[in-house]
């Protein structure tokens, strides 16, 4: 088997955008920001397993409070000051609740896409703290550590039982739609 090529892919920022809306308009436009970027998590981790592929292609990390998808974080911490980003368009932040300002664009969702929201949704609706913590620090690729250690596609996979070439292909796959939507301008 040759060795993996793990490219750094293109996050597709209005697409996170778009899930995070989805679950703010199913959770009544607000939110504990804690619980959606566990649940955000959640979703590219889930659209990885049952997909083959993430939705937004963020770059996910294991943090002392658990697993999170990078620019989703740093994006939902932007909304709490007066800097103009994407984000702010559409959600606040006060202390730890997001606020959705405005729905995003979802037609830059399939419809597997969306599904996989609403299951993700109704599966830790509710959900509070502590149970979020214990659940996403039993997931199989969670690194305990006390700064943050990146957690990549392929140990997802492994960790989920895909043998060695599924994984290879499956990370090959990834990067040549990553390659194709860069190179067509339909990576939003």
């Amino acid at each position: 088997m040759s060795e993996l090529k793990i490219l750094p892919y293109k996050y597709k920022e209005e697409k996170a955008i778009a899930v995070a809306s989805k679950l703010l308009v199913f959770s009544g436009n607000n939110c504990d920001k804690y619980w959606l970027n566990k649940v955000m998590y959640f979703i590219e981790r889930n659209s990885l397993l049952k997909g083959g592929k993430p939705i937004f292609f963020d770059r996910m990390y294991s943090i002392p409070y658990g697993p999170i998808v990078s620019s989703v974080n740093d994006g939902i911490d932007l909304t709490a000051y007066p800097v103009k980003s994407p984000w702010t368009n559409h959600f606040s932040l006060n202390g730890n609740l997001v606020t959705l300002k405005k729905e995003a664009d979802y037609s830059l969702l399939s419809p597997f896409e969306i599904g996989i929201i609403e299951e993700s949704y109704n599966k830790f609706k509710g959900w509070d703290f502590n149970r979020l913590h214990e659940f996403f620090e039993n997931l199989p690729e969670f690194k305990k550590t006390t700064s943050r250690e990146e957690i990549k596609y392929d140990e997802i996979l492994s960790a989920e039982g895909f043998d060695p070439k599924s994984v290879e292909d499956t990370i090959n796959e990834i990067a040549y739609i990553d390659l194709l939507e860069s190179s067509l301008h339909c990576d939003k």
